[in-house]
């Protein structure tokens, strides 16, 4: 009954019920404990917390994360860390203010002419905040590099490796924003990540791997063309929209406006009928679809994306 419970959950997810996802992973908690399986409790709860993530309610996912890894720990004394989707979505969780930073800088300071080059100057920055967020990237870095040696010794399968490489390039990308260095070990990461999830079959994941790939190869100036940001934008797309994956869907609009606002030529100008299509068409698609899946982890990222793009 808790393993139905929070299938039912992750797929209520998948289709964007976040409110109907947390209601079912929160009863696959509770067939959990009574239950009495070390396992099913440990691996419940972050069902649970990741959709109260979904969700926006990052204090009540955050402390169901560290309650699980803490069963962890003590279930497997070796391998005292959240790993596999579990340490996947804890480390999603962890990212939360370095990834809406990340996209602040880059919304705010990339222009056209812009190129990223290395410059490493975050190291003397006086700002305590970016420092601070820095540091939690480095964590996580670290996390995830403990994470993937188990995973490659204890051969725990494609999608497991894949997540750890997805985690690992997030992280090197957004430091590489942040520091303003170059990008190429986050795009080695990255497409490890994308292939490993083809190669799994996992295609429900496979849309955010892809977002991150698009927002790398746009900052390398990989813009439009064959393996662009564009190119891995309308492959997410076409697998989002099938499902529908409307998570999925919500964060491609918000990731078309962010990386494209500037562009002399919006790749997406036109509506299926023919009718022109602006960024500000993606933007207000981003925030139907958050309000009405109740997607309220992108709340502050879409904020920030209006104040900048529409000066709202």
């Amino acid at each position: 009954a808790a393993i139905s419970a929070s299938n039912i959950s992750e797929l209520e997810l998948t289709l964007g019920n976040v409110a109907v996802s947390i209601k079912d992973a929160k009863l696959s908690v509770e067939y959990a404990e009574k239950s009495e399986d070390a396992f099913q409790r440990m691996a419940r709860r972050t069902t649970h917390a990741s959709a109260l993530h979904q969700a926006g309610r990052l204090a009540e996912a955050g402390s169901l994360f560290q309650e699980a890894e803490q069963m962890q720990a003590k279930d497997q004394p070796d391998c005292p860390l959240l790993y596999s989707q579990r340490g996947f979505r804890y480390c999603d969780l962890l990212f939360v203010s370095t990834e809406r930073f990340a996209w602040k800088k880059t919304i705010q300071e990339f222009t056209k002419t812009t190129q990223i080059t290395a410059k490493n100057n975050l190291s003397s920055s006086n700002n305590l905040k970016e420092k601070n967020i820095i540091e939690v990237t480095h964590s996580v870095f670290e996390r995830a590099t403990k994470t993937l040696k188990w995973a490659e010794d204890s051969n725990l399968g494609l999608l497991t490796i894949a997540l750890d490489h997805l985690t690992l390039g997030r992280a090197t990308l957004y430091q590489a924003i942040l520091e303003e260095a170059k990008t190429e070990s986050a795009a080695s990461e990255l497409n490890n990540a994308v292939d490993g999830l083809r190669r799994a079959g996992d295609l429900d994941i496979l849309p955010s791997a892809l977002l991150s790939c698009a927002w790398c190869r746009f900052i390398a100036m990989q813009k439009t063309g064959n393996n662009s940001a564009q190119t891995d934008l309308d492959e997410a797309w076409e697998i989002a929209e099938r499902g529908p994956m409307r998570l999925h869907m919500a964060d491609i609009h918000l990731y078309r406006a962010r990386l494209f606002f500037r562009e002399e030529k919006y790749p997406w100008n036109q509506h299926k009928d023919g009718s022109p299509r602006t960024v500000k068409d993606d933007l207000a698609a981003a925030e139907k679809l958050i309000n009405d899946c109740g997607y309220h982890r992108r709340d502050e990222e879409l904020a920030d994306a209006k104040r900048v793009i529409l000066g709202q």
